[in-house]
């Protein structure tokens, strides 16, 4: 199971629901590890892996300047695209390489996009 801070889960041993505050190992035991969970009242507990269910995911809200860079990003996108359909009928393509030729473009702007988001985006570790 991959968990982040902030991620809500419920505990299968008594239904709480629980907000993910960190990861605890026990020390000598590489393979053992326990989930540390913020429960209502103020209090921690640590619960198995195995008995927590997840409820909800954590996700930060939308920043403008992240929705400022989708956009600068989507516009490049149609610009490589346009670009790579002109290069392709200057070549002397047909319409089906001319598509070809701007759909790959786009998507590799879109890609490269995707996967810096995926690189900065929220870490989640392995329990």
């Amino acid at each position: 199971m991959h968990l982040a801070l902030g991620d809500v889960v419920r505990d299968q041993t008594d239904m709480a629901l629980g907000t993910v505050v960190g990861v605890a190992t026990q020390a000598g035991v590489s393979s053992l590890s326990r989930v540390a969970v913020h429960v209502p009242g103020g209090s921690v507990r640590l619960s198995d892996p195995y008995d927590l269910e997840i409820v909800a995911r954590h996700a930060r809200p939308t920043t403008a300047r992240r929705g400022l860079a989708t956009l600068v990003v989507l516009a490049v996108a149609v610009l490589a695209a346009v670009l790579g359909c002109l290069y392709a009928h200057t070549a002397g393509a047909d319409w089906l390489l001319m598509f070809l030729a701007g759909l790959g473009a786009f998507a590799a702007v879109t890609a490269t996009y995707h996967l810096a988001v995926r690189l900065t985006g929220p870490r989640r570790f392995r329990v």
